[in-house]
């Protein structure tokens, strides 16, 4: 960028600490959930033993409304993510304005801008569509695997 004048988008420290505080809760979520998840399998196993169809049910259950949750995030990251486009295919700069970035970043302008924002909309859409699409796959492929005493035919 010699000679040329660019903006500069500052970074946002409150976005800093809310992105920070944000990963520390997503990872001890995670770890409480790792070790919910022996204890849940333990019970299964149990459960098993004594009733399997009963055992089959909570699994089929427990998984379909882990997939929900799941799918959460992409569709959330998706959306978001497909709004930075549209606003910045509308104003012709990527990131568009009023965006809170976690450090100091150029804003570029016109058609690089506009191949940003299409880039954005594709995996936005992606994130989307993966989002809605994979729970309803899985679930279905859950009620095959757990389906007990149905022959798994194609």
């Amino acid at each position: 960028m010699r000679g040329e004048s660019y903006k500069m988008l500052p970074a946002d420290p409150t976005l800093r600490r809310l992105t920070l505080i944000a990963i520390i809760v997503v990872t001890v979520a995670g770890t409480a959930g790792l070790v919910y998840t022996g204890a849940f399998l333990d019970r299964v196993r149990t459960l098993a033993n004594d009733d399997p169809v009963e055992a089959a049910r909570l699994a089929t259950r427990t998984f379909k409304m882990l997939t929900v949750f799941m799918a959460v995030i992409p569709v959330v990251v998706g959306g978001y993510l497909g709004l930075v486009a549209a606003r910045s295919w509308h104003h012709g700069e990527f990131p568009p304005p009023g965006t809170r970035v976690l450090r100091d970043t150029v804003v570029t302008v016109g058609p690089h801008s506009r191949r940003w924002a299409l880039l954005a909309f594709v995996i936005a859409l992606l994130l989307v569509s993966s989002g809605i699409f994979l729970p309803l796959w899985s679930w279905q492929l859950t009620d095959r695997l757990f389906a007990v005493g149905a022959p798994l035919t194609p």
